[in-house]
């Protein structure tokens, strides 16, 4: 049987992990005595959610007078439409879903687990909102652009 080079660098990894000591990179900051959670607070997916329907909402007020590109915004809005709704209509199936106990600021402050390690929710909320916010801010600039360029025509 074929050795696998990953399993190699895994198992260096963990022993390199096992070696250091606590603090011993400069960055790495613990969370003391801090329970740490796995499942992510449903707001925020409301908070990406909001981005995305911000997006779709620039591109709708960009493009209402051209009824070729509003075409391409109505598919991309029932994609939209199934893309977040079928997650949420399979999430409603479930009957022990995650309780919103604390506050968001509360789950924002406290450490996340995810694959990659343990980080706090405010840097959890920044991986989940960053592509979104970065393309509805893309959208602002593209439509504030396409409008100047139109009242410059006419």
């Amino acid at each position: 049987m074929r050795n696998s080079h990953a399993i190699k660098n895994v198992e260096c990894e963990d022993a390199a992990a096992v070696d250091a000591g606590p603090g011993a990179e400069a960055g790495v900051h613990h969370f003391p005595g801090a329970k740490v959670q796995a499942v992510m607070d449903p707001r925020i997916y409301k908070i990406a959610l909001g981005c995305w329907i911000g997006f779709l909402a620039v591109f709708w007020l960009t493009f209402w007078m051209s009824a070729n590109a509003l075409f391409m915004v109505v598919i991309s809005t029932v994609y939209a439409v199934m893309f977040f709704g079928v997650p949420y209509a399979m999430s409603r199936q479930v009957r022990d879903r995650p309780k919103t106990d604390k506050s968001l600021f509360a789950f924002l402050s406290q450490p996340f687990a995810t694959i990659d390690g343990v980080m706090s929710g405010a840097e959890a909320l920044l991986q989940v909102v960053l592509v979104p916010l970065c393309l509805t801010a893309g959208g602002i600039a593209i439509g504030i652009i396409i409008h100047a360029a139109r009242a410059a025509v006419h």
